[in-house]
């Protein structure tokens, strides 16, 4: 398997696993034409009782390479293909954002087992472009991603809330 292959599937298994503990549906998608690679889903009770059916879709990528990704302090600059980016901003019926996992440099550090657990190094952050203007460059554009911005299983929660009370951007 390629090591691009490697880094996709383990960026699915981390979400997937935060999902699971959050009681988050995650529907992997096969096509993703449209800069989709999953579709998180959960029932929302708002405060009034009512129930609300969150959605909220998601773009991965996977690095370890310092060469596609600097760490700033408080930010990350990534470079994103032009086309991944320009179906970010696009506008959407269902929030999309970019999910971007940062493992170490080292492939022997990524995953470690043992029969009492299972360990996953890295951090994934979040990032939303919707409504940004469009990128006319040739190859890639260079994000930014506000290290606040972190994926866990209580953010995850945070911006299906907001998606439910329609407060998402």
């Amino acid at each position: 398997m390629e090591i691009s292959q490697i880094k996709e599937d383990i960026s699915i298994s981390y979400i997937s696993a935060l999902c699971a503990y959050s009681g988050i549906s995650y529907d992997i998608i096969r096509h993703d034409d449209d800069s989709t690679d999953g579709i998180l889903k959960k029932q929302i009770v708002l405060g009034d009782g009512r129930k609300y059916n969150a959605e909220l879709r998601i773009q991965l990528k996977c690095t370890s390479s310092l060469s596609q990704y600097t760490d700033n302090g408080n930010t990350i600059s990534y470079k994103l293909k032009v086309k991944n980016y320009n179906d970010l901003c696009s506008p959407s019926t269902t929030p999309v954002v970019l999910g971007l996992l940062i493992l170490p440099e080292s492939q022997e550090e990524w995953v470690r087992w043992s029969t009492e657990e299972l360990l996953l190094r890295g951090c994934m952050y979040w990032a939303s472009f919707s409504g940004e203007a469009e990128s006319h460059n040739k190859d890639s554009v260079n994000v930014k991603i506000d290290k606040k911005n972190v994926i866990n299983d209580s953010t995850l929660c945070d911006i299906l809330n907001k998606i439910a009370k329609e407060e998402w951007e």
